[in-house]
């Protein structure tokens, strides 16, 4: 049973912490020496109240109990910055202009975004702005090398060099338009291992090019006014959705609807989303996060009936309405730019977690009929009495900035009870946008409950990200292995796809910004049920949708456990048939299992190599993915990848497999990037090679033999001649010339018969 621990501070609300909640909140959003989350409440609660100077006292205690027991967890960079004394910022993300289309322009960017990330912000730009590859350039005489490779540099940033806030790595969206010509290039651009790591990337989709999909007409790719291709709509959107299933990227996100639904369209448009596309925003928006935890409101009766308290819920709203907006005036900003333009807008977005726990509690299946009613009537609690509030701000405080008669005219705002509608017209509204629906990933783990609006992963399963890897239990575990498992109780694994949006829209139609949500998909989904998933999302009415095919990435955060006593069975039963037919019996890996991934070069060629494990931590399946996709390489290893992992399945020793394959001759081979396998005769020799160091511990790798130069005949040769005082390394490589072996010597490859030699 997880240890819990008793909160120290006698005034602090009576409960327990977890220890995954411990380690969350130290690791996270402890400051100064804090060691429990009621310690970041007072603080955090004290800071934000100074806004307020002369109620403080009065709002610190109403911030306290807004935060106490986790009823509301403000977005991680609100936790880390108020009161911390620090210049992180406590906006969550931010959103750039698109970079002008000239070298002076990109690195423009390329410093607002350090500085925005440095500073602890999420940001996302869109790099439709940019001339496709190949395109002139006038001004040097050469051509330019398109938004996927000006790329490359954000990327990197974001995954290797930016710690955000002194806490995680950078957080980062990259986005490119359906007519933009390089938007194939971009769609697949993530398939090259290296390419825009560090970042989410989605194809912004216009409502023009949704219709001529839908007719299979043609679409014209252009950029400047030049019609450079015209293509059939349904090409990328096939393209697309292949390349989401294969890997879960690139998302799709329909713009053109984020700004014909959005509360700012009269005076700002909507370029590009922050990193996981909840929030879509104009040049230099920014958008501070803070979501309320459902579970926090859940009440049990006599009978063990639970219901939710709306009333309490909707109490609770303005002080979250309240809080947020005083942030919106306290917190750091990277950019003066992004000041002015979330003074002008006083965007926030309050959000949900735990929608999961109260649907179980209610024994409310998730996509139902009847959880899609409970999905909506929460989220149009949380929009009525948010924009009540907010209006209630403007009487005391003034309207935003931006505010005119034409917000009235928003077709969100019209939407709203008349009520408000009436009241807006009468006193204006402090926040032009004031709802999100963020994953809520982290903070959720810091609140003990689901994230977001996700259903259950599972109710048993091991968690892996920067802070170690834990197991985390349910509270319904037991009851979901019985043998009488209620029909309502589901994780994602029996939740279908369409069910995922149906949730989704739920949410949508009551929330001025976006929904952060994934449809998960068996492995065996199929690029036609994609495309009918992502048709369905726009006919619902979604901003967006992201997509993930059970098996499609060799990294994940989250896994599904497969118990000991269940490989041993799965043995046992192997081993069964085997006696009985006589033939071999192939031991199946779980539908979830733990990976190793392993970066590798040989010679020049860079490439990544995965291992997926069996529960006893032997491997049962390799892929192997080089750089130069589509070549003959790569589809000689994907065909070895492919038959070393069903001779795994089948009970081949990893040894004998080795022993066949170890020395395998043939380019690309030569010097490796493992000190352990300093040359490798191929790709195949280095693979197992590296196999068997690393699950065979009765290998010692042994490497081709060093043969003394004082061996070596003496040729005419001066390269040849040169070795004759240093060592050198047999390749395994033949001549081109004349079949003899090949030696490594001093960076070159000599051949000591006929004297071939390449260098370099």
């Amino acid at each position: 049973m997880t240890q819990l621990y008793e909160r120290e501070e006698a005034a602090a609300m009576p409960g327990t912490y977890s220890e995954i909640q411990l380690k969350i909140f130290r690791d996270r959003y402890a400051f100064n020496g804090e060691q429990f989350p009621h310690e970041a409440w007072r603080r955090v609660a004290t800071a934000v109240a100074a806004h307020d100077p002369g109620s403080a006292a009065l709002w610190g205690e109403r911030f306290y109990e807004l935060l106490g027991g986790f009823k509301y967890i403000p977005g991680g960079r609100i936790m880390a910055a108020m009161g911390s004394g620090t210049e992180v910022t406590a906006q969550n993300c931010y959103v750039l202009p698109s970079p002008e289309d000239s070298r002076d322009g990109i690195m423009d960017s390329l410093r607002q975004w350090v500085e925005i990330q440095s500073k602890g912000g999420g940001v996302g730009i869109n790099m439709s702005s940019l001339r496709p590859r190949g395109d002139a350039v006038k001004g040097v005489n050469g051509t330019s090398s398109g938004p996927v490779n000006w790329a490359q540099p954000f990327a990197f940033i974001s995954k290797s060099v930016i710690i955000q806030g002194g806490s995680r790595r950078g957080a980062a969206m990259i986005m490119l338009d359906c007519d933009h010509p390089d938007v194939f290039e971009f769609i697949h651009a993530k398939e090259t291992p290296g390419v825009l790591e560090g970042c989410n990337v989605s194809v912004c989709l216009s409502d023009a090019y949704m219709a001529a999909v839908k007719a299979d007409a043609d679409w014209e790719l252009k950029f400047g006014g030049r019609i450079y291709r015209t293509v059939k709509a349904r090409q990328i959107w096939d393209e697309i959705c292949e390349a989401a299933w294969r890997s879960a990227e690139p998302g799709i996100y329909f713009m053109d609807r984020a700004n014909k639904e959005s509360n700012s369209g009269y005076f700002e448009t909507l370029i590009s989303t922050n990193p996981c596309g909840e929030q879509p925003l104009g040049p230099y928006g920014a958008c501070l996060l803070g979501a309320f935890n459902l579970d926090a409101f859940m009440r049990e009766d006599l009978e063990g009936t639970w219901r939710f308290d709306y009333e309490e819920f909707r109490a609770y709203i303005p002080s979250a309405v309240r809080f947020n907006d005083n942030v919106v005036d306290l917190s750091h900003y990277p950019l003066d730019q992004c000041r002015d333009s979330q003074q002008r807008i006083r965007r926030m977005g309050i959000g949900v977690m735990g929608l999961a726990d109260c649907m179980l509690k209610q024994k409310l299946r998730y996509g139902s009929p009847e959880s899609i009613a409970f999905t909506e009537s929460v989220f149009c609690t949380l929009r009525d009495e948010a924009y009540r509030a907010s209006v209630e701000l403007a009487k005391e405080r003034g309207a935003f900035p931006e505010y005119s008669a034409e917000y009235l005219q928003r077709p969100f705002i019209r939407r709203l009870p008349g009520d408000i509608q009436q009241a807006i017209a009468e006193h204006g509204i402090r926040n032009c946008y004031l709802l999100t629906q963020a994953p809520t990933g982290t903070t959720s783990l810091l609140g003990g409950v689901n994230s977001g609006i996700e259903p259950y992963f599972d109710f048993d399963y091991l968690r892996s990200d920067r802070t170690g890897e834990y197991s985390m239990t349910s509270e319904w575990a037991d009851m979901y292995t019985s043998g009488n498992r209620p029909e309502w109780l589901v994780g994602s694994n029996d939740v279908s796809p369409e069910d995922h949006v149906y949730v989704q829209a739920a949410a949508q139609r009551y929330n001025d910004s976006s929904i952060s949500k994934t449809a998960n998909a068996p492995s065996t989904h199929t690029v036609e049920d994609v495309k009918r998933l992502y048709m369905l999302a726009y006919d619902e009415d979604l901003k967006s949708i992201s997509y993930y095919r059970d098996g499609s990435r060799n990294e994940q955060v989250l896994y599904h456990k497969e118990s000991p006593a269940d490989a041993q069975s799965a043995v046992a039963a192997a081993e069964e048939l085997l006696a009985k037919h006589g033939g071999p019996v192939r031991r199946r890996l779980p539908d979830e299992r733990q990976a190793i991934t392993h970066k590798f070069r040989v010679g020049e060629q860079e490439g990544y190599m995965t291992v997926g494990l069996f529960a006893d931590g032997t491997p049962g399946e390799v892929f192997i993915n080089v750089n130069k996709q589509g070549s003959t390489v790569s589809g000689l290893m994907d065909t070895v990848a492919m038959l070393t992992s069903y001779a795994l399945q089948y009970g081949v020793p990893l040894s004998e497999l080795a022993s066949k394959l170890r020395n395998t001759r043939f380019e690309p081979s030569g010097p490796t990037s493992n000190k352990q396998i300093p040359i490798a005769t191929s790709i195949v020799d280095y693979v197992f090679r590296w196999l068997e160091l690393k699950f065979d511990t009765g290998f010692s790798g042994a490497q081709p033999a060093l043969i003394p130069a004082d061996q070596i005949a003496v040729s005419t040769n001066p390269i040849v001649n040169a070795t004759k005082h240093s060592d050198a390394v047999a390749s395994g490589v033949g001549c081109p010339e004349c079949g003899s072996v090949l030696y490594y010597a001093e960076g070159c490859l000599i051949c000591h018969n006929c004297f071939y030699n390449k260098c370099g």
